[in-house]
């Protein structure tokens, strides 16, 4: 059970990684091939794609898996899954249609929403939900890393200047409903027919509706303060923030990733009254999300000066300050990830998590309004850092009857010393040396050196599990190329 956990856990990180590194390993190429103001003019367009993007997934994505896991019956699961789909495909539906009213009534960009129907229409057929809940991901993930491939080629080839921005987006919007596309074949395949209640489906509507509430919620620090943004300041202050984000996004699957796979492992602990069992999940998630994030923020903030120039270009400067003020929020995010998805919404506590979002996304918004005509583009960053952090005090508060809370403290305090030694080598480097390519190098083994060093010197378990696992496998290697 654990090895197929830690191979599910693997293809979704892959897969999660492949999606938002598309556009960030395409991103130098095609900043120089498109231009600042027309990146600018993507990530503002991206921004309104999102706000209907967020209606049109609903919250199917975690209830959804959360019913597929809760279901063992086989000729049940059948019913559930299509009762959902229903329900998803009837809500996604509508949101497509306004979506492509918006478009042709738009006064600007309108070629450019109207392309970007494809990423709606990629959400009216996601159902990577089902797969997840069943814990059965590596097949469908495999095809959907080809695509996402695939795509990356098509980039550099098609994409040559400032008039392919269309073209850029298309590619991106059709290889994301391709990747859709390739996941319904084996549910057909096993399914065979449609089989539909209405009284499951009718049954599912509210708490869909309920699950969406913090989804939507979250478009207030993620797309509607950068459409503010543009509007406020400028489009070229959006492309600043944006490449930032994304470039944290990246990371954030790393936590992302995980609640997607311990999430049906606690549904069942928590449906089967195994409370030892589930508060070790939780302990392990806090330490797991400590041990990956920790390390990468502090590592942000020092290879930013260098990191930003060098891979988009100096007229991106005003980045590098996006990204160190953004960078906490990658463990802010994965601890709130751990107690709202996998504790909060687990044990059904849906409202609080929702009101918990809410709060925090409107002490955010207010945030935004006041320092964009003083900070610009840092505001929406400090927003957003500000959305993370109280929306992670909330929740940790909500859910501190299924943990000891300085159990919990003892669980990331290791791992916070040990970014902390490697933040002062990076800085230290920096401070030396020259702002080059090497420096940073330099800059990354040496935190990573001393990361690693001083956590194999506190004899951290998680590290020795690390360990342990890839020396297995090394002398599973070895023996089978002696047999």
């Amino acid at each position: 059970m654990r090895n197929k956990m830690t191979i599910n856990y693997i293809f979704v990180l892959l897969y999660q990684i492949l999606l938002v590194i598309t556009p960030i390993f395409t991103m130098p190429y095609v900043i120089r091939a498109l231009q600042p103001e027309n990146i600018g003019i993507e990530a503002y367009v991206s921004s309104v794609v999102q706000l209907f993007i967020a209606f049109a997934s609903l919250g199917i994505g975690d209830y959804g898996r959360k019913v597929i896991a809760g279901t063992e019956n086989e000729k049940l699961l059948k019913l559930e899954f299509f009762s959902l789909y229903s329900v998803q495909l009837i809500f996604s539906t509508i949101v497509l249609t306004a979506y492509l009213i918006f478009s042709i009534l738009s006064d600007s960009y309108s070629s450019l929403f109207l392309i970007n129907s494809l990423t709606i229409l990629a959400y009216v057929l996601d159902i990577t939900w089902f797969y997840t809940g069943q814990e059965n991901i590596k097949n469908i993930m495999i095809k959907n890393m080809i695509v996402r491939i695939i795509s990356i080629f098509g980039i550099f080839i098609l994409i040559k200047n400032p008039d392919d921005l269309a073209l850029y987006i298309f590619i991106n919007s059709f290889a994301l409903l391709l990747g859709q596309l390739v996941t319904w074949a084996p549910v057909l395949k096993r399914f065979k027919t449609i089989s539909f209640s209405k009284r499951l489906a009718m049954g599912h509507i509210l708490p869909v509706l309920t699950f969406a509430i913090v989804p939507i919620i979250t478009l207030i620090p993620t797309a509607l303060n950068k459409v503010i943004l543009g509007n406020v300041s400028s489009e070229m202050e959006v492309g600043y923030f944006n490449q930032a984000f994304k470039l944290i996004t990246l990371f954030v699957v790393f936590v992302t990733a995980l609640s997607s796979v311990m999430s049906p492992k606690m549904v069942k602990q928590f449906k089967n009254k195994r409370k030892e069992t589930f508060e070790k999940s939780i302990y392990f998630s806090i330490q797991y999300v400590s041990f990956s994030t920790l390390p990468i923020v502090t590592g942000l903030i020092a290879i930013a000066p260098i990191f930003i120039p060098w891979f988009l270009g100096q007229q991106f400067q005003p980045t590098v300050i996006n990204l160190q003020i953004l960078a906490p929020s990658l463990f802010f995010s994965g601890i709130s990830g751990v107690f709202g998805i996998q504790v909060l919404m687990t044990s059904g506590k849906n409202r609080v998590y929702a009101l918990s979002a809410l709060f925090a996304a409107i002490f955010s918004f207010g945030m935004n309004v006041i320092f964009i005509p003083y900070l610009k583009s840092g505001a929406t960053s400090i927003a957003y850092l500000t959305f993370t952090f109280v929306m992670c005090l909330i929740l940790g508060y909500f859910s501190r009857s299924f943990f000891n809370f300085k159990k919990l403290l003892r669980g990331v305090f290791p791992y916070a010393v040990a970014s902390i030694v490697a933040f002062a080598g990076e800085m230290f480097m920096l401070y030396v040396m020259r702002d080059s390519l090497l420096t940073m190098a330099i800059q990354i083994v040496l935190g990573g050196i001393i990361y690693t060093t001083i956590l194999i010197w506190s004899k951290d378990v998680l590290v020795f599990k690390i360990m342990n696992t890839i020396a297995s496998k090394l002398r599973f290697k070895l023996i089978k190329k002696k047999n």
